[in-house]
């Protein structure tokens, strides 16, 4: 192996270790399906040491690795059509409570929050998925390849779309 080939390995492995979680929620907010999110998974990762050379660090690594995987995710969805996006992932985990109807009804709640957050478009459910993330809006920006101003606008409409979807808890549970 080459010094290249090592240190190309090395930059990989310590990506994939950084990203891993938030690589697979993204996974996970395009597909439901666990088995096909992992083949998903697979492919960002694929494509990332294909690209790997070409970063020239111009952005954060774990900027680029997004745009790898929402561009990859989007070209897998595009690809296999008869993925549907529906639920969320686990983005939550509930804290744990001494009593278990306390867990059910936060579990109910979560659940209820997956289900709005999985009814909206494509773009909005990445968004909220990178605010919930704790990404700025720089970053959400970048990302997206929005500015950050039209970030802050469209977090503030999905905000209130998923705060509708919420409150309208009949639709819920008709879906279910």
């Amino acid at each position: 192996m080459t010094d290249l080939s090592n240190k190309q390995e090395t930059l990989f492995n310590q990506l994939v270790k950084d990203n891993h979680a938030a690589i697979y929620r993204i996974c996970r907010a395009y597909l439901y399906d666990a088995s096909q999110a992992d083949d998903l998974y697979q492919e960002i990762l694929y494509q990332a040491w294909k690209s790997i050379q070409a970063f020239k660090g111009e952005a954060k690594v774990s900027t680029w690795i997004y745009r790898i995987a929402v561009n990859t995710a989007i070209n897998f969805n595009l690809k296999n059509k008869r993925h549907q996006h529906l639920p969320m992932p686990d983005f939550f985990q509930p804290a744990y409570e001494e009593t278990l109807p306390e867990k059910q009804a936060q579990e109910a709640q979560l659940n209820k929050l997956r289900y709005c957050i999985s009814r909206l478009e494509t773009q909005d459910r990445l968004i909220i998925s990178l605010v919930l993330e704790d990404k700025s809006y720089k970053d959400i920006a970048e990302i997206t390849g929005s500015n950050i101003n039209n970030v802050g606008v469209k977090i503030s409409r999905i905000k209130a779309r998923l705060l509708k979807l919420m409150e309208n808890s009949k639709q819920y549970n008709d879906e279910l």
